[in-house]
């Protein structure tokens, strides 16, 4: 149920919130916005979604309210690309320009003209149907879910539809935020996306310092706003008998899951009680082979399994059949809390990860387990963490399982995190800009 328009922030102006995503509500991933939707919907008139990196065989995979406007043709990259230089040629040569013209080394000129083709393609094709959907909303936001593509394709749509006094705005939460995952530590066009964002969301604080130590002269466009999760389905049932170690990602290089298998084999080697493992999430290539034939190597056979990718859903109704004892992860890098860790402390499941990126917020967190690690922990000290948690009393145990739903509830509840973010998008749509931004998209 929509608010009463005296109730939503920015008043009872027509409204519309464009979101532009990677693929949602295609493919896997960007499953916080299955909660996010929902409250804009209460607060904005329109939500309109433009998914910004369909391939074609792409299937919804996520279902949106019919309240909804989906603006997802489907073409590939190539066509794409090549109706955009011949049906709009000078575009395409301001785009080379673009790219040229910022004095960098020739395959930074690369990336930029790749990044900014593509964009400035799918912009144009998307950019009616947009401008159809938005209609008469007086009070209009553009927002990008990732400082990436959708938020560099926001921007061109807004001038495209002749709507430059309203504002873009991006979350930044990973991939999207730092230079150090990328090959040569370089994301494309940064400068012009800043220059024309008008607000930028860190996944958390310490992400936000990090935008403000690489990019000082937009200090004041930068502020941090985690995303949350779900609330989970049976609170509480973890269990420190059975000792039962559980993770969740994708198995990609980030998350490290090569450093995680040793952790855990030197915990079976350094315990006196059966441990078992088991790790959700899927992924492909030479590195998941290279994880598994890892595990098959390192660990005591049969303590171990692997169940592949779940929704959201069925995640949180795996945790509510198996109890487990602590979840545990080694990522290399996190922008925010990771909605894996929060997801785990939901249920109430110690936790035993690196405190990289937004996961060193827990370090203020009273009473949960204090099972942070240094980026680079030795096994030895995984196991000894370990340890203490399987050497801790009953009583001890279930005040850590208390704690950590606790911490989850006060600070990662999804329900009021995307709550307290559609208003303040509502807020932000009701602004009008002095200067248009980035005038240098032509």
């Amino acid at each position: 149920m929509r608010h009463d328009p005296t109730d939503v922030p920015g008043g009872s102006a027509p409204s519309a919130a464009v979101v532009f995503t990677l693929t949602f509500p295609f493919s896997r991933g960007e499953e916080f916005l299955q909660t996010e939707i929902q409250h804009l919907l209460e607060c904005f008139d329109k939500v309109i979604i433009v998914p910004t990196l369909l391939d074609p065989g792409m299937v919804q995979t996520h279902e949106i309210s019919p309240r909804v406007q989906l603006i997802a043709p489907v073409r590939s990259k190539l066509a794409l690309l090549a109706g955009f230089c011949l049906r709009h040629p000078i575009a395409a040569v301001q785009s080379v320009v673009r790219a040229l013209g910022g004095g960098r080394d020739r395959q930074a000129a690369w990336a930029d003209l790749r990044f900014d083709l593509y964009a400035s393609a799918l912009a144009r094709m998307v950019a009616p149907g947009v401008a159809e959907a938005i209609g008469p909303a007086v009070d209009v936001v553009f927002y990008g879910f990732w400082l990436h593509v959708p938020a560099r394709v926001a921007l061109d749509v807004r001038r495209l539809t002749r709507r430059d006094e309203h504002p873009v705005v991006s979350r930044a939460n990973g991939f999207d935020l730092y230079l150090e995952r990328h090959p040569r530590a370089y994301l494309p066009q940064r400068q012009l996306l800043l220059s024309g964002l008008q607000k930028v969301f860190a996944a958390s604080p310490s992400a936000q310092e990090y935008l403000e130590e690489h990019y000082p002269e937009h200090v004041g466009k930068f502020t941090s706003d985690r995303i949350g999760t779900p609330p989970p389905i049976n609170p509480g049932n973890a269990r420190r008998a059975a000792f039962h170690i559980v993770s969740c990602s994708y198995l990609a290089p980030v998350k490290r899951l090569t450093m995680l298998i040793d952790d855990i084999a030197a915990a079976q080697r350094a315990l006196s009680v059966p441990l078992t493992w088991t790790h959700i999430g899927a992924g492909a290539g030479a590195y998941a082979e290279d994880v598994y034939a890892h595990a098959a190597r390192a660990l005591t056979p049969s303590t171990y399994q692997f169940l592949g990718h779940m929704e959201n859903h069925e995640l949180r109704e795996w945790y509510a059949r198996n109890p487990a004892s602590v979840f545990v992860q080694v990522s290399e890098s996190e922008g925010g809390l990771a909605a894996s860790i929060q997801e785990g402390l939901a249920q109430g499941l110690p936790v035993i990860v690196t405190a990289v990126g937004g996961v060193s917020a827990l370090k203020e967190a009273p009473d949960i387990f204090d099972g942070l690690l240094e980026r680079d922990h030795t096994p030895e000290q995984f196991a000894e963490k370990l340890g203490r948690l399987l050497d801790s009393d009953d009583e001890t145990y279930n005040g850590y399982v208390a704690a950590s739903m606790a911490y989850w509830s006060a600070h990662c509840s999804t329900d009021v995190l995307a709550h307290a973010f559609a208003r303040r998008l509502r807020r932000i749509s009701a602004e009008r800009i002095d200067t248009p931004g980035v005038s240098m998209l032509g």
